[in-house]
């Protein structure tokens, strides 16, 4: 049942993110932000964390007043790979490593976090070359997404190819080929 249910899902996300359908010319700015809430939510089935302790919540740390933390918190999902949703600020320190996903509103990935369990997103212009793992971005009026696999290796984390065949891959500013 519940493979069923990850494979169901799993279809709509590869439609909401390759369909055509959805553009934002004539759409209120929230479908963006609502979109985006969305892959988040779903992003965490096509990743593989390196180390699976027990943690009994799944931590996207996201500023409160962000448009796509409002999103996020309007979400009906409660579990993500089996584990309580919680939805709460970045932490600061060291403690940001509780965070699951680290969606950064605004700022630069710390360089501390290039080892840690902690999957960032975000949706700064250059975020994605600029070190961090996955950025969205707007192209002809969709969500689309960028990675930047060196950053997500470095960390530990595997990506499904279902998921990579999606994205747009990018370099490291400065990194050779």
């Amino acid at each position: 049942m519940n493979k069923c249910v990850n494979q169901i899902w799993l279809v709509i996300l590869l439609i909401a993110i390759t369909c055509n359908s959805v553009s934002f010319a004539n759409e209120p700015q929230s479908l963006e932000y609502k979109l985006k809430a969305l892959y988040i939510v779903r992003l965490a089935k096509f990743i593989t964390w390196p180390e699976n302790p027990q943690k009994n919540s799944f931590v996207i740390c996201i500023e409160a007043g962000d448009k796509v933390a409002v999103q996020l918190r309007k979400t009906t999902e409660t579990e993500i790979n089996g584990r309580k949703l919680e939805i709460i600020d970045p932490p600061s320190g060291s403690s940001i490593t509780q965070c699951d996903f680290l969606y950064l509103s605004r700022g630069k990935v710390d360089s501390y976090l290039a080892h840690t369990p902690v999957f960032t997103l975000s949706s700064q212009a250059d975020f994605a070359e600029q070190g961090g793992m996955i950025e969205f971005y707007i192209d002809l009026g969709k969500v689309r997404m960028k990675a930047n696999l060196l950053a997500v290796n470095k960390a530990g984390f595997k990506l499904s190819s279902k998921l990579i065949r999606l994205l747009k891959i990018v370099k490291t500013t400065g990194e050779t080929k």
